[in-house]
């Protein structure tokens, strides 16, 4: 049985063999696996691209490791399962940072995410891994419903009578009495079929949640006629080339795609056999501007707009394109908004507010004429409501606003629209 471990975002991880008076497991803060899972991990954290994502250091004379600003799944190659969670709110439990999760990963359009159902985010108690399970099941189950897509494969052979056409040049002359034939058969065993069985083959050795188990067998047996791919890369590139009939089969290939070559935004390597990573502020960016868009109907909004640069060099070109994650407009206003998945603190002097971040925030006001600036911080329990306005020029005023993931999208944008002033 594999272990499974669920860390925060920069939570530390360390050696099972240097525990000290005990392991909590209530706090994911800090975490402790075994020696052979921390030692692959490490190795990980020393290969190329990899220190994006996890940073090995030491602490009081004592190896740890620690995830960065990255979400998602990793699985190293003696079976060990993280499930890393994004982490504001200080009381913030596993049920909540996962439907976090799993919110913010809805918003990803290039990938299958954005079928998970109301139904997936309420079972958050499970583990990410087999809510992706369950969501590629049942697009399965959709397709199943309305019947396996079907071709005619050409099917060549050796038999001792001739069915469908024989091919003299392919013949074995050490064996006369077989005929090397080939011949044309109407069967489920084409490359999308072969794509999906390689899939859940795969997953059914992996679930551990028993109705999955059971959902995983029946579309096994349903998939009786059909071969595996051997070649699941290569197959793939090759389905862009398929006809229009698989359009009902483009989620479960998608799922297919993600769940068997663990396709993401981080790099693995040997050490780390899946990865299924997300660095987590672009997870928060498209969040909040999916909700922009859908929900601000008479605006309008553009997202990661690049209309102008930072300086025109000496030859007169445009250079250093800027790019607010989010512009918006209406009549003759414009507000620009940028969105940081960092804790503010407002304790502190500056909230904790990178200063570099101002200084970006003034520039978009300045080139785009900006009637308003805000900056958007994920809310916690010491963030709810907007910080003091902060006044560039009499004319530019920024603005610090909570955006509560938590709570449902369209009550968020309706709160933050509340703030824009665009009449």
């Amino acid at each position: 049985m594999s272990q499974h471990v669920v860390v925060y975002e920069y939570g530390i991880i360390r050696r099972a063999s240097e525990a000290a008076g005990g392991i909590d497991s209530t706090q994911n803060t800090e975490v402790f696996v075994s020696d052979q899972a921390f030692d692959l991990l490490k190795q990980w954290a020393f290969a190329p691209h990899a220190d994006a994502v996890i940073h090995f250091f030491l602490q009081k004379g004592k190896e740890c490791l620690r995830f960065k600003n990255y979400t998602g799944i990793v699985q190293t190659s003696d079976g060990t399962q993280f499930e890393i969670l994004p982490k504001i709110a200080k009381n913030d439990t596993v049920f909540i940072a996962r439907q976090s999760l799993l919110k913010m990963l809805r918003s990803v359009a290039d990938l299958p995410f954005h079928r998970l159902s109301q139904a997936h985010l309420q079972r958050a108690d499970q583990l990410l891994w087999e809510i992706f399970i369950s969501a590629f099941i049942q697009e399965m189950e959709q397709i199943m419903q309305q019947g396996l897509e079907r071709a005619y494969q050409t099917i060549e052979t050796e038999q001792t009578f001739v069915r469908g056409k024989w091919l003299p040049h392919r013949q074995d002359a050490l064996h006369p009495e077989l005929l090397f034939t080939a011949h044309d058969e109407f069967n489920a065993d084409i490359l999308p079929n072969r794509l999906l069985k390689t899939c859940v083959l795969f997953l059914a050795k992996r679930s551990q949640y028993l109705p999955n188990q059971v959902r995983l067998r029946q579309l096994r047996f349903a998939l009786e006629d059909v071969n595996t791919s051997t070649q699941v890369n290569a197959d793939f590139a090759k389905l862009e080339k398929s006809d229009r009939r698989f359009n009902r089969y483009a989620q479960a290939l998608k799922w297919a795609k993600v769940l068997l070559n663990q396709q993401s935004w981080a790099t693995a390597g040997k050490d780390v056999n899946d990865s299924l990573l997300f660095p987590t502020e672009r997870l928060f960016e498209n969040y909040v501007a999916r909700g922009a868009k859908r929900y601000l109907g008479d605006h309008q909004v553009s997202y990661q707009d690049d209309l102008h640069f930072l300086v025109d060099d000496h030859s007169g070109k445009r250079r250093f394109r800027l790019r607010p994650d989010l512009v918006i407009r209406k009549d003759q206003q414009t507000v620009v908004m940028d969105m940081k998945w960092k804790r503010i603190e407002p304790t502190l002097p500056n909230y904790g507010i990178e200063q570099t971040d101002l200084y970006q925030l003034y520039a978009y006001g300045r080139k785009y004429n900006a009637n308003a600036l805000f900056l958007i911080y994920p809310a916690h329990e010491d963030f709810r409501a907007p910080l003091p306005p902060f006044r560039f020029e009499e004319q530019l005023v920024l603005t610090v606003i909570p955006f509560d993931i938590t709570t449902p999208l369209s009550s968020e944008i309706e709160k933050m629209e509340s703030y824009l002033g665009m009449k």
